[in-house]
C-alpha cells in the first residue's frame, strides 16, 4: 500500500522523483548545478572594498622612497598635486559550485548558467542580466588627489585607502576578476640620484585587469572587505621582460632635459615604459596575500 501512494504521488508530481539509476549522470549534474545557481541568483550580500595606495619602505611617508635601478639607487619623493582621476572599478563573480565536465553551447539561460571553465578566474559566458553575467561596481567616478597622505595602515606600515570605494550588493560566490579604469594619472615628482630631475607624467585613460590568484569568496559570514593593492613605486622598478631588462629610472636619469613631462607624445621611449609596467601582472595592481589554493 505505502509502495503505491510513493508511485500515485511521483506521477501526480510529474518528474518530481528521480531514482538513482535513471538518467545520465552528466544531466544529474546539471540540474544540481542549476538548482544552485538558481537558489543563489536569489541571494546578495553587501560587500566593500578597500583600494589601497602603499609602498614596501615600513614607514610613514608614502611620499618619499628610494629604488634600484642597474645598481644605483634612486630617491623619490612625490608631490601632492599628483591625482589618478578613476572612470570606474567593476567586479565580475562566478558560481560557488561547478560541475566538471558538463558543458552547453546553447544560449538559453537555463543551459548557459553550467557552462564550466577552468581556473574559476575566467568569467562565465553568460547573458548581461544574469547575476553571473553582471558587473558589480566597487568606485565611484571621482579624482583623487593627495594619494600619498597616508590616512591608513598595513603590514608595510602606511598606506593611503581611497575614499572614492563603495558597498555593493554582490551574489554568493568567488571574485572572478577585478576591472578598473581612469580617466587619467598625473604624477609629479622629484628624483635624485647621479642627476636632479624634476617629473611630470601624465597617462591617459586606461584600464587594468586584475586577477586572483586565489578564492576570494563572496559569503555569508565574510569577515572584512575585499582589498586590492595599488603601489605607486612599483610603476617606476626595473622589470626583466624574456631576459631583457627594462628600467625607468636608469633611462630617465640618462636624459638630457630638466625638467622632464613624459607623455604620449614626450619622452615617448619612457612613457611606454610606464604602461608596460602598469599592465604588468600584480605589480602595480594585485590582490594582496593571494596564493593559489588560498582563501582571502
Amino acid at each position: 500500500m505505502r509502495n503505491r501512494s510513493v508511485l500515485i504521488l511521483c506521477i501526480g508530481l510529474i518528474t518530481q522523483c528521480t531514482f538513482g539509476s535513471v538518467g545520465n549522470r552528466e544531466e544529474e549534474k546539471l540540474v544540481i548545478l542549476q538548482n544552485l545557481i538558481f537558489f543563489n541568483n536569489n541571494q546578495t550580500i553587501p560587500i566593500g572594498t578597500n583600494l589601497r595606495s602603499y609602498d614596501d619602505q615600513s614607514d610613514d611617508n608614502l611620499n618619499q622612497f628610494s629604488l634600484s635601478s642597474n645598481g644605483n639607487t634612486y630617491n623619490i619623493s612625490v608631490q601632492s598635486s599628483t591625482y589618478i582621476n578613476w572612470e570606474m572599478g567593476t567586479y565580475r563573480i562566478n558560481p560557488p559550485n561547478q560541475v566538471l565536465g558538463v558543458s552547453t553551447t546553447s544560449s538559453e539561460r537555463s543551459t548557459a548558467v553550467a557552462k564550466t571553465h577552468t581556473p574559476y578566474t575566467i568569467p562565465l559566458d553568460l547573458p548581461a542580466d544574469d547575476f553571473y553575467g553582471k558587473t558589480y561596481p566597487f568606485l565611484n567616478a571621482s579624482t583623487v588627489s593627495n594619494i600619498t597622505q597616508f590616512n591608513s595602515t598595513m603590514e608595510t606600515g602606511a598606506s593611503f585607502l581611497f575614499p572614492n570605494t563603495k558597498v555593493t550588493n554582490m551574489p554568493l560566490g568567488v571574485v572572478a576578476i577585478a576591472n578598473v579604469s581612469w580617466e587619467e594619472i598625473y604624477i609629479r615628482m622629484d628624483i635624485t640620484g647621479g642627476t636632479t630631475k624634476s617629473v611630470t607624467i601624465l597617462l591617459p585613460q586606461g584600464s587594468k585587469t586584475i586577477t586572483p590568484k586565489c578564492k576570494i569568496p563572496i559569503k555569508n559570514g565574510r569577515s572584512g572587505n575585499i582589498e586590492i593593492l595599488f603601489s605607486l613605486s612599483s610603476l617606476f622598478q626595473d622589470r626583466t621582460v624574456s631576459g631583457t631588462p627594462i628600467r625607468f629610472l636608469e633611462t630617465l636619469s640618462g636624459k638630457a632635459e630638466n625638467p622632464v613631462v613624459i607623455s604620449k607624445v614626450s619622452n615617448v621611449d619612457l612613457y611606454n615604459i610606464l604602461q608596460q609596467n602598469l599592465q604588468a601582472e600584480d605589480i602595480v595592481f594585485s590582490f594582496p596575500g593571494c596564493f593559489p589554493g588560498v582563501e582571502r
